[in-house]
């Protein structure tokens, strides 16, 4: 069904009030947009669902206002999109989300289990995914765009609870709810520069000089691509503000001669790249972001690192829960790098942290100083870090 009156999304606003919570997806499309283009809204109050289209003229206002109230859980699966949208829209940083995905992480289904994986796991029941291509903002929608938008949000409810049944049980639902508190942080949304040009292809490659002229390109080209509502990679790519960050061109002229830089581009950027390369050729060194260069492993470190990979996969695997949710590859090497170099700072590892460190980090700390060893279970057959003797 349709809401398709203002008081109404208040009165079922009201009712996830009442319940402590709702169940919510969105459609979209922002394949050549900077901001995406919300299409459809579909939630679920207790066993109802219904559709909001966002494009007729509701007022959205009781929605949103949800959207930050710590009173009222807003469950979601693989929510991080929506909730970027919701943020942008409400003006609001979300609170109080409950991921269904990341709940379903802890419990063995692997990194990031599809809706549909989720739902047939829990309760054997088969999700379409005919309409996943769909041009949402397209009118009419077809009655089996319909079904298929309210399929996504049909089991939200019942798997919130299934899951923080099984999560309890197993003693992992503070884990879940400690990932999930990422929505509730303002950095999500809008993280600060110099973490956005760690992510920006090929960055890694330049000395400081380039990272600050690579963060003043960054900013310039977020300014542009939302000020003209297009993808960030039509403005300019990636690999092109790495080159023009190395090159550090102060001339058209010069900017004409980096390959793969469009003359239309050039003339209609010019002034705006040049003014950025010169801000970053402006900036004193000791405000230069740091250069994260590795050093090459010593023999002692590399062998340290296999035999604690090898580790993380195996007491995973004994554990139910994929090893990147626990610590990438970089992640176990960063804390192999501290512990021989003596520097151990636990609010700089990720892996010593909550959960993570309760479940491995503080062990395989342990036993990299020799106070554990891993052997094999005989009981479970899989490998564990137990105290030496």
């Amino acid at each position: 069904m349709y809401i398709e009156d203002s008081k109404d999304i208040a009165s079922w606003m009201s009712r996830a009030a009442s319940d402590g919570r709702f169940g919510i997806d969105l459609e979209f499309i922002r394949e050549r947009t900077f901001y995406p283009k919300l299409a459809l809204i579909q939630i679920s109050v207790g066993s109802d669902l219904a559709l909001i289209d966002p494009m007729v003229g509701l007022e959205l206002g009781p929605l949103l206002e949800t959207v930050s109230d710590p009173k009222i859980t807003k469950v979601v699966h693989a929510g991080s999109q929506d909730m970027e949208i919701l943020e942008e829209v409400a003006g609001q940083t979300p609170c109080n989300v409950f991921d269904t995905q990341i709940a379903s992480s802890f419990l063995g289904l692997g990194l990031q289990p599809a809706y549909s994986v989720t739902c047939e796991h829990f309760f054997n029941t088969v999700v379409p995914k005919g309409e996943s291509w769909t041009d949402w903002l397209q009118r009419p929608l077809t009655q089996s765009q319909e079904r298929y938008a309210l399929d996504d949000v049909r089991h939200l409810l019942p798997l919130h609870d299934r899951l923080q049944t099984d999560l309890s049980s197993e003693g992992r639902l503070d884990w879940a709810l400690a990932e999930m508190e990422k929505y509730a942080n303002n950095n999500t949304y809008h993280p600060p520069t110099d973490d956005s040009i760690r992510r920006v292809k090929r960055g890694g490659s330049l000395d400081g000089k380039g990272l600050t002229l690579l963060r003043q390109l960054y900013r310039w080209r977020e300014d542009e691509a939302k000020r003209c509502d297009r993808p960030r990679r039509r403005i300019l790519s990636d690999e092109l503000l790495v080159e023009i960050s190395r090159r550090a061109p102060t001339s058209s002229e010069a900017l004409e001669k980096i390959r793969g830089l469009d003359r239309r581009d050039v003339r209609r950027f010019a002034k705006d790249i040049i003014a950025a390369v010169e801000r970053g050729l402006a900036t004193p060194a000791d405000e230069f972001p740091a250069v994260l260069k590795k050093r090459r492993l010593e023999p002692r470190e590399e062998a340290a690192l296999e035999l604690a990979t090898s580790a993380l996969r195996a007491l995973c695997r004994a554990e139910r829960i994929a090893p990147p949710l626990v610590g990438k590859s970089e992640d176990v090497e960063k804390l192999i790098r501290s512990h021989y170099e003596g520097d151990i700072d636990t609010s700089q590892h990720r892996i010593l942290t909550g959960w993570r460190g309760e479940l491995f980090g503080n062990k395989l700390l342990g036993f990299l100083a020799g106070e554990f060893q891993l052997v094999i279970d005989a009981d479970s057959g899989f490998p564990e870090f137990r105290p030496s003797r």
